[in-house]
């Protein structure tokens, strides 16, 4: 297959969607209030909207979020030629039906984390992200977002295990040597056996 066949199945696809396009009517204020003024002294009469019209939207759809997003008709071609990096379409006319998954886990470097001061000591900045599906997907996107500060953050929980581990270790060694200061004996095993017997 030919660069050339390519091009024309690619429009081929374009147009489809464009045949398939449904205009959608979007809400408007000046439907449900027609009313622009009242009428008062310096203008006596009173100003409606009689007639709306538009180019007209249709809707499209985020091939990989599912968000859904209104488009003037007239630009519609070349929002659908729009391609991502990996050269995947990036919007399509067809609903794709399936809602967008939104979690509730936000960014560790976000505002309302409760470790935010300490990372401000830190200088670390402040990410937005607060629609995080997992515990999983949060560390990857510090992994992949916010990789330095990401190690930072490991670091630091590292040396804090690490210090409260010598403190339990200390903890542990005083109560074993106790207030004596010396370690405690071990007791004498002392046999039954009668030693002249062989």
């Amino acid at each position: 297959m030919t660069t050339k066949d390519t091009l024309q199945d690619n429009e081929s696809l374009i147009q489809e969607q464009l045949r398939d396009a449904k205009l959608v009517e979007l809400p408007s204020e000046l439907k449900e209030s027609p009313v622009i003024h009242r009428g008062d002294g310096e203008l006596d009469a009173p100003m409606t909207v009689k007639e709306l019209s538009s180019a007209g939207y249709v809707y499209v759809w985020d091939s990989r979020t599912y968000e859904r997003a209104p488009v003037l008709y007239y630009m519609l071609p070349s929002i659908l030629r729009r391609r991502r990096d990996d050269g995947s379409f990036v919007w399509t006319t067809n609903d794709p039906k399936k809602l967008h998954e939104r979690g509730t886990f936000k960014c560790l470097l976000h505002k309302d984390d409760p470790n935010r001061k300490e990372y401000n000591k830190m200088g670390l900045r402040v990410c937005k992200k607060s629609n995080i599906i997992n515990e999983f997907e949060v560390k990857q996107h510090m992994s992949k977002k916010h990789s330095k500060e990401w190690q930072a953050i490991e670091d630091m929980k590292k040396e804090r295990e690490r210090q409260e581990d010598r403190a339990d270790q200390k903890l542990l060694r005083d109560t074993l040597i106790g207030k004596t200061g010396e370690p405690p004996k071990a007791p004498l095993y002392v046999s039954n056996k009668d030693k002249n017997k062989k």
